[in-house]
């Protein structure tokens, strides 16, 4: 039976209407999201395909009590779900990404008889009782997982080998692979996407063998795609289907990742998607509900027939970033001034851990540029520091904040959550600037054993949170730090938001000169913290800042600060004294002359006083 999607289905709080009510009986963490297993008991003889397709059609009705209004999307037949895709006048695309089994052929019916099929070998009273919607690579969980979740709750975990379960499993199903049909509509989506122009990639994580079989009744269909990638070209995780498989499918078709349209319905999938920086659609699928921890899918389809005239779906030719020619940012209006840093300077001397007398200070002393970070700890200081300055007459706007996202908020929804808390920390209703603390976790720190090999992804699925933050009005630049030339060409390669700021280490014995001219040639603003190199270079008692400061009346921290401002930097010295918070800033009254630049310039010997080297993140 084929399976038909045809009604919109209304979002609650980011969650389709659908599942808006239902909990989940087994919840499983893995390295990369949480997962919800849905588990619903057989309601009627009738396939779970046509039960699917009877319940989109009446979804309209149950929508009129959701309170969280849907938009439709430019793009007919499809509903839009995140900001990125609620604020597009146009989705241009260079590419589509189809699914296999789900997207193409309608797996879920035959999947589900097999299951009972296996079930019902180890049940002697043959009554399973249960329909489990599920199959072997449901939610990324392992199939062992999966056996175990689906044995147990029929009583049978302690006397059936989970392995010997998935095996019957997998014998009943391959009977099944010549006999798959298609997806209402998704003929006709193949056909006018290829009619239109748009290079199509078949993406799955079966082998190229199965992949034989199952379309064996439809090689038509086979003949169309530009692409195919199977499990035998790319890494599987989980037996769902990989970044790296995306990202493969990206490059053989020629197209820019962040212009590709992936249609998948496994929530594991529109993970990987999202991490290449693909624009990710979903097919609702009663088998189980998307992850909402990666921020979900940005459109869901509501009809496939109507989804299928592509209207609002604007072709655009392929142009493939190019590392030497990446977009510059287009809005960056931080200041090139001595900002204030924050971190470690939680000096107060009744003994608690807070700063807010320092911060006052410095904003006393003229400072504007307050830099903080959730890891900083100092945010709440930051903010009751900021509500007294206001009440004393400053403005919001006299302001300029920056925070960070910490390695361990890396993540869409984890990074919109860390933002969120920062921002009532700092009691505003927005930021001024939010990094991405570090590129990944640091070799050999305890934290880096969650990442692996995902950081890249990481990185990405943070980026498209931070976008996100702007679209909606809480933040109104985002950056990073610690970031290399080589992470800045990875970003800027998915950014849709270019990075306005990168913040690093930077002092005279460590220049960063590849780092700044590629920078600036990119429209991004360098900031530096460890100006003085953290008092173990000894660098503001090196004979050049002695003689340069001598003919200026300035101490040699204060040469240092200001050849940082002259190179269009803006340094980020931290100070705990009164008088040596104001020292800091008072910079403004000379200038160096570009021979006493080039001067200190030459001082660099790439040394570096961070213990971390952000080289080394892979």
């Amino acid at each position: 039976a084929s399976r038909t999607v045809t009604a919109s289905c209304g979002s609650v709080g980011g969650m389709p209407a659908q599942y808006a009510n239902r909990k989940p009986i087994f919840v499983a963490n893995h390295v990369r999201a949480q997962t919800q297993v849905m588990l619903r008991r057989v309601q009627d003889s009738k396939s779970s395909s046509s039960r699917r397709s009877a319940k989109m059609h009446a979804t309209i009705a149950s929508t009129t009590d959701v309170d969280a209004p849907t938009k439709q999307s430019v793009v007919s037949g499809l509903e839009a779900l995140t900001e990125r895709a609620k604020q597009a006048s146009e989705v241009p695309i260079q590419a589509v990404i189809l699914d296999l089994d789900g997207g193409i052929l309608d797996y879920e019916g035959p999947s589900n008889e097999c299951l009972n099929e296996a079930l019902a070998k180890y049940n002697k009273s043959g009554n399973v009782g249960v329909n489990w919607d599920l199959h072997s690579k449901i939610m990324g969980l392992r199939t062992q997982e999966m056996a175990e979740v689906i044995l147990d709750s029929n009583r049978l975990l302690d006397r059936v080998d989970p392995d010997n379960f998935i095996k019957r499993y997998y014998e009943f199903m391959e009977e099944k692979y010549d006999k798959l049909t298609l997806l209402d509509g998704a003929e006709d989506l193949i056909t006018n996407l290829k009619s239109k122009g748009f290079p199509i990639a078949l993406a799955t994580s079966s082998s190229r063998e199965s992949l034989d079989r199952k379309m064996s009744n439809h090689k038509h269909i086979m003949d169309m795609f530009d692409v195919v990638i199977t499990g035998d070209d790319a890494m599987v995780h989980f037996g769902k289907k990989s970044t790296e498989m995306f990202t493969l499918a990206a490059e053989r078709m020629g197209a820019d990742p962040k212009r590709v349209l992936v249609l998948d319905d496994s929530p594991m999938a529109v993970w990987s998607a999202k991490a290449a920086g693909m624009y990710v659609c979903s097919i609702p699928d009663q088998r189980f509900t998307q992850d909402y921890s990666n921020g979900g899918p940005d459109f869901q389809v509501t009809s496939m027939k109507e989804f299928a005239k592509l209207e609002g779906l604007v072709h655009e030719a392929l142009k493939l970033p190019n590392a030497e020619n990446l977009p510059k940012a287009e809005f960056n209006d931080m200041p090139i001034t001595v900002g204030f840093g924050t971190d470690l300077i939680h000096t107060a001397q009744d003994g608690s851990l807070t700063c807010d007398d320092k911060i006052t200070q410095a904003v006393d002393a003229g400072y504007r540029l307050i830099d903080t970070a959730t890891k900083y700890e100092s945010e709440a200081d930051v903010g009751r520091a900021l509500k007294d300055a206001m009440s004393r007459g400053m403005k919001r706007e006299d302001f300029y904040v920056v925070t960070k996202v910490w390695v361990n908020d890396m993540g869409y929804s984890s990074a919109i959550e860390s933002v969120e808390k920062s921002l009532r920390r700092l009691q505003l209703d927005y930021v001024d600037l939010v990094l991405i603390h570090w590129p990944g976790p640091a070799p050999g720190k305890p934290e880096a054993q969650q990442f692996g090999w995902e950081n890249k992804a990481k990185r990405t699925l943070t980026w498209r949170a931070l976008e996100e933050m702007v679209r909606r009005g809480k933040v109104k630049s985002i950056g990073v730090a610690n970031w290399t030339i080589r992470h800045l060409k990875e970003t800027l390669s998915i950014a849709e938001i270019s990075p306005t700021v990168n913040q690093v280490e930077m002092h005279p014995y460590y220049t960063r000169d590849r780092l700044l001219d590629f920078s600036n040639n990119h429209g991004i603003k360098l900031m530096g913290y460890s100006p003085f190199g953290r008092g173990r270079l000894n660098i503001i008692n090196d004979p050049v800042m002695g003689e340069i400061g001598e003919k200026y009346g300035k101490s040699g921290a204060q040469v240092i600060l200001k050849w940082m401002v002259q190179r269009g930097v803006v340094p980020l010295p931290r100070a705990s004294s009164e008088n040596r918070i104001k020292q800091n800033y008072d910079i403004f009254d000379f200038d160096l002359t570009p021979e006493e630049v080039k001067t200190i310039d030459a001082l660099n010997g790439d040394k570096r006083s961070c213990s971390i080297d952000c080289h080394s993140i892979p």
